[in-house]
């Protein structure tokens, strides 16, 4: 992750959100969950199924469970933010003296105060694991998203989730100054928040936040964190997005954008794609069904089981299973190389009168697939241009 980024004060991101939850009036003990939270390895798993099997869920719930925190977490209006701050507090409260945060810098603070919000945060909203489909990961990497469409249309199906990206998504979507070559955006926790507004006690509005989880091999490499309130009358997909990115301030302004810009874009045609009619979507809860299991064995069994069931978790697969068939070019055509035509979401008129308007998705095509030898040609990164805006919510690099 670029380390010549300009932290954003957290001062600013306070006036954004105007409200936070009353923090808790003294300290507790952490450093058991501290000890228990650093994502060292992924071990193939997401990310939030990692945290709950080294077994920090469990470990903050102990430390958590009896104060008037753990039921502030749970309520649905608080925002991922602001767990992040309540953990910086305590974190900032021990160090030097506890001889766990003793040993940890300010910038790791930073780290582990978002793996352990963004994680906190799902488990506590009962969060659902999204994967794309190989087949739909392509589609969408080769289709592009109206930028008028109303953001009110983009809405998470959950209110807590986290998208694990596939090989075909993590090679069209780049981490701004990589490290390395294998260093990859492993997926993206998804939080939509209706909560109150300072100005207007009675008032709410949706937020939403994306925190981008990235991985250097099987190891925990970084994060991106962008936030935005979604629900600004007719505020459109573009004007949403330059104005979540508008906040970079960085040497190479153009290349934060453009990577961001494309994951944020990818993330949007997801959650598109999952709001059609036609869109196929398999839940599978092999976690639960193991649980179920042990619960009638006896304890040695029940054991056994329960160590098995840490590698798995439920989940819903969405997309069809493969791409569908390429119509037969012309012979004029013939010269052409083999190649992606893109698609797109865009709305379609209806009705009586074409009055009425609907959201659609052209799939891409994948034209002369039959002069093929191998793999499918890679996708062209596409970059659509965002609309000026003024607007600059929070957006945090690590």
């Amino acid at each position: 992750m670029p380390k010549n980024l300009k932290r954003q004060k957290q001062a600013r991101a306070a006036g954004m959100i105007r409200q936070q939850p009353r923090s808790m009036d003294g300290f507790v003990n952490i450093g058991p969950a501290l000890i228990r939270s650093p994502m060292t390895r992924f071990f193939g798993r997401p990310h939030p199924v990692q945290f709950r099997a080294q077994g920090a869920l469990d470990a903050w719930t102990h430390a958590l469970g009896n104060t008037g925190l753990w039921p502030l977490w749970q309520d649905p209006g608080t925002l991922c933010w602001q767990i992040r701050q309540e953990i910086l507090r305590q974190l900032e409260y021990m160090h030097p003296r506890s001889s766990v945060a003793g040993q940890i810098s300010a910038e790791g603070r930073q780290r582990l105060a978002f793996q352990v919000s963004t994680n906190l945060k799902y488990h506590l909203s009962e969060g659902t694991v999204i994967e794309a489909t190989p087949a739909l990961e392509t589609l969408l990497a080769n289709s592009d998203v109206d930028l008028s469409l109303p953001m009110s249309m983009v809405a998470p199906p959950y209110r807590a989730l986290y998208l694990r990206f596939g090989d075909a998504a993590m090679r069209y979507l780049k981490v701004p100054s990589p490290q390395a070559a294998d260093h990859f955006f492993d997926g993206a926790f998804c939080f939509l928040t209706r909560h109150a507004t300072g100005s207007d006690p009675e008032g709410k509005c949706w937020t939403l936040e994306l925190v981008f989880i990235s991985r250097r091999q099987d190891s925990y490499a970084g994060h991106i964190s962008l936030l935005g309130e979604t629900d600004r009358g007719d505020m459109t997909v573009g004007q949403w997005l330059a104005a979540i990115l508008a906040g970079v301030t960085a040497a190479d302004k153009s290349e934060i954008h453009l990577s961001m810009h494309a994951a944020v874009s990818y993330v949007v045609r997801l959650f598109l794609y999952m709001g059609l009619k036609q869109a196929r979507m398999t839940p599978h809860s092999e976690y639960d069904e193991m649980l179920r299991r042990a619960a009638g064995l006896e304890e040695r069994k029940r054991a056994k089981l329960l160590q098995r069931s840490a590698s798995l978790y439920n989940g819903i697969l969405v997309g069809p299973e493969s791409l569908p068939p390429s119509p037969s070019e012309s012979v004029s055509g013939g010269g052409v190389a083999p190649h992606w035509r893109r698609g797109h979401f865009r709305m379609q008129p209806f009705g009586t009168g074409n009055q009425q308007r609907k959201l659609i998705f052209i799939a891409p095509t994948l034209i002369h697939v039959e002069q093929l030898q191998g793999d499918v040609p890679a996708p062209k990164s596409y970059q659509a241009t965002p609309p000026r805006s003024t607007a600059a919510p929070p957006l945090q690099l690590r």
